[in-house]
């Protein structure tokens, strides 16, 4: 009732709040920010800078909202009358699929400890790309990890 901006600013409002007063209220920082896909709350924070110009907080989306925005996207492009109706009805036919082959990169990615934070998530996002090759069965580009189908040499 009190809120006289667009609604849509009231979630990164609410929660660069809640960072502005965290030391305040807990005593503490929080350098993390586990999110969804939506960046306005990151870009909040970005901008309002709570704990200073030189403190830098992280955000990290969760598994579960990754999930959930691909398979948004997914469905969107199934619905979407510009791509040949062969192709909506693979796409929706085969959406867990889809699913499972990035739950699948995820868990591996979080396997190798040996590489950075940084060649995880362009590994990930690599997969995440060709993910829709892989489903809809050109595996040239996938990792051996990933699949056996035939790959190019």
């Amino acid at each position: 009732m009190n809120w006289n901006k667009a609604a849509t600013a009231m979630e990164a409002d609410a929660v660069a709040e809640g960072f502005k007063r965290s030391i305040e209220l807990h005593g503490l920082k929080f350098n993390k920010l586990i999110g969804d896909g939506d960046s306005s709350v990151s870009k909040r924070l970005t901008e309002t800078r709570p704990y200073g110009p030189n403190f830098i907080i992280e955000k990290i989306e969760c598994r579960n909202h990754l999930l959930r925005n691909y398979g948004t996207k997914l469905a969107a492009i199934g619905k979407n009358t510009k791509y040949p109706i062969h192709l909506r009805k693979h796409i929706l036919n085969n959406a867990k699929r889809f699913r499972t082959a990035i739950t699948k990169a995820i868990d591996y990615r979080n396997t190798l400890n040996q590489q950075s934070k940084y060649q995880k998530i362009s590994g990930l996002r690599k997969d995440i790309s060709n993910s829709f090759c892989y489903i809809l069965g050109n595996h040239e580009q996938c990792e051996e990890y990933f699949c056996k189908g035939k790959k190019l040499n």
